[in-house]
């Protein structure tokens, strides 16, 4: 046989030699090896194909603390019916001499023992022979107290009552029994039991005892158990890298409710009401809470004027008259754009030059299919700065993809409602031998600008999602597999390394 044996595996080996069987006890007695050694050796014993275990469990019943109460001193209902059998009928006074009275009155009115007449309790037949009969329940309790008992030496129905009381609890004997394979049977003749050293300690280097034994040898080719080692889920794991790419860029990272007025969520990224996106086809409208507040009325005098007229922006705005109620109304907000959104409004100007970056759940109103969700992650980012031009914006999202691991990256002309210009982002799939869109990005029209900053002065904003990447990287199929919290996926996912 090519792989070492363990000394301990050699030992319990030798125990069955000229034996059909042995269970646990007998192993300890004849190989002098505590039990958690042989549960040990055995185990590998068995991935070694040299032992065949098998397993027999039964159930043992175990009175608990308050069953032996009542075994000390009575069962409720046994109580109340020996209370009743004295002549003490009335309930009002029972209460105060039984112990556990509400306990004791439904078993004695389910075992039938009692009538309850006009507030006194009234003796049946069947409570006038219980009088001097003890029941099962009782009966099981005393046995039990007095010793070890299994679960099949009692009535079903019985055990069960008694273990909805929480006076008994059932637990589980496992008795293993171990037996030598074929391949065992083989090599028995040729093992020897040797002494063996299996690890190095100074007093074995000083007394020199490693000339005299032999040097355990290991096989690392023989297989292992399966580790599964708590970690965090991947969608976690990538979402935490994301965050530190842009905090290593320099970025601030902004955060905000997922529950949203329509002001922030469309009206300052001059999204105008009647656009299809804010139908409830596309958007999940709140009921509790239905509307929320607006911000300083002089913010929002400047975007109801850029919906009405342009306002200053040098634009016609969008021709209509601006519903403030309408924009009152709370979303779960549909793109972490808002976040962008109520971060320009708060700067001053000594906050700028500025970048900010954001990751957070959104929420649309999709038809659930293979690649589409109605909840889904996505990551936002801005920079505000009198000097940035349209090739930083890409040099951003270039530097992004890198650290995610995308080589390949291009972009192409797009349109997006609030920037001007606009471009999506894609990257090359290697294995579809594809290009896969990722992000869309531009710089904010003056009139998202001008009425959230008061100036209007350049603004890169971008906003990949995340669920493609997470997908790609694990070569995910169906996009919801990414929230079934699948144990054998969850395990078997390799962790997201930098």
């Amino acid at each position: 046989m090519k792989a070492k044996l363990h000394e301990h595996e050699i030992r319990i080996l030798k125990a069955l030699e000229n034996r059909k069987s042995i269970t646990m006890s007998e192993l300890v007695e004849k190989t002098n090896l505590v039990k958690d050694s042989i549960e040990k050796a055995s185990h590998w014993l068995e991935i070694k194909g040299l032992l065949d275990i098998k397993k027999h469990t039964k159930y043992i019943v175990e009175i608990t603390k308050e069953g032996k109460e009542y075994v000390e001193h009575g069962l409720p209902e046994r109580n109340l019916l020996d209370m009743v059998n004295r002549g003490k009928i009335e309930i009002n006074e029972l209460k105060n001499e039984v112990k556990n009275f509400s306990v004791a009155l439904v078993w004695i009115k389910r075992n039938e023992w009692v009538k309850i007449i006009n507030g006194k309790l009234i003796l049946t037949n069947r409570g006038k022979n219980a009088v001097n009969e003890k029941t099962e329940e009782e009966i099981i309790l005393s046995q039990l107290d007095e010793g070890k008992h299994y679960l099949n030496e009692f009535p079903k129905e019985t055990i069960k009552n008694l273990e909805k009381r929480g006076l008994i609890k059932i637990k589980p004997e496992t008795k293993k029994e171990f037996f030598l394979t074929k391949k065992a049977k083989e090599i028995l003749p040729k093992l020897e039991l040797k002494e063996e050293i299996g690890q190095i300690t100074p007093t074995i280097i000083v007394r020199r005892e490693w000339e005299k034994k032999e040097l355990r040898k290991y096989d690392i080719s023989i297989p292992s158990p399966k580790i599964n080692p708590t970690k965090k889920h991947f969608m976690r794991q990538i979402i935490e890298y994301i965050r530190q790419i842009w905090l290593d860029m320099g970025f601030k990272e902004m955060q905000g409710p997922i529950v949203e007025t329509s002001f922030w969520n469309f009206d300052a990224l001059y999204q105008p009401q009647d656009h299809p996106a804010r139908d409830l086809a596309d958007t999940f409208y709140m009921k509790i809470p239905d509307k929320g507040k607006l911000p300083d009325r002089n913010l929002v005098s400047a975007v109801a004027q850029t919906h009405e007229n342009g306002w200053t922006t040098n634009s016609k705005g969008w021709q209509y008259k601006w519903d403030p109620e309408f924009s009152r109304k709370c979303v779960l907000r549909t793109h972490t754009t808002s976040l962008s959104a109520r971060t320009l409004a708060s700067l001053k100007p000594e906050d700028l030059p500025a970048k900010f970056f954001s990751v957070g759940r959104c929420c649309i109103n999709e038809t659930l299919d293979w690649k589409h969700l109605a909840e889904f992650y996505q990551t936002d980012g801005i920079v505000v700065d009198e000097n940035v031009t349209f090739k930083d914006l890409l040099g951003y999202l270039t530097r992004y993809f890198n650290k995610l691991g995308f080589k390949k990256i291009r972009f192409r002309p797009s349109y997006f409602p609030y920037t001007e210009m606009s471009v999506e982002a894609e990257v090359w799939n290697e294995e579809k031998k594809e290009w896969v869109e990722l992000a869309g990005a531009g710089m904010f029209r003056p009139e998202v600008v001008k009425p959230l900053l008061g100036k209007d002065i350049p603004v890169l904003a971008w906003g990949p999602s995340l669920d493609r990447i997470v997908m790609d990287k694990y070569e995910i199929k169906d996009i919801r597999e990414l929230y079934w919290n699948d144990l054998k996926m969850l395990r078997e996912a390799k962790l997201w390394l930098r």
